[in-house]
């Protein structure tokens, strides 16, 4: 499977980095993104209205990207939980698990 895990929570980011490793998950990407609500409302005068309602939060972003065994993504679940971190429960995040149908 090929895992997007999205981060929007910078106080999280090592924990995730850290259970993924102890999951075996190999080579992962790690890129650095900015919330188009924010975004939005700090970089384009037409919507500094709009900052109070969707721009207040930070604009931090992580994206990581991976191939992964669906029971990766379950033991680094269950590893950050085991720490404190409740991934699901505190929305730090979205996982999105997509099948691979053929590797180039």
């Amino acid at each position: 499977m090929f895992m997007i895990l999205h981060v929007n929570q910078e106080k999280y980011t090592d924990d995730v980095l850290m259970a993924l490793a102890e999951a075996g998950v190999v080579d992962p990407i790690v890129l650095t993104g900015e919330s188009l609500g924010h975004k939005l409302a700090f970089d384009m005068p037409l919507f500094a209205g709009f900052r109070q309602s969707f721009g207040s939060n930070s604009s931090f972003s992580k994206v990581i990207l991976a191939q992964v065994e669906e029971k990766d993504v379950e033991f680094m679940l269950e590893e950050l939980k085991q720490a404190g971190v409740d991934f699901v429960g505190n929305e730090i995040g979205k996982i999105y698990l997509l099948p691979v149908i053929r590797e180039f």
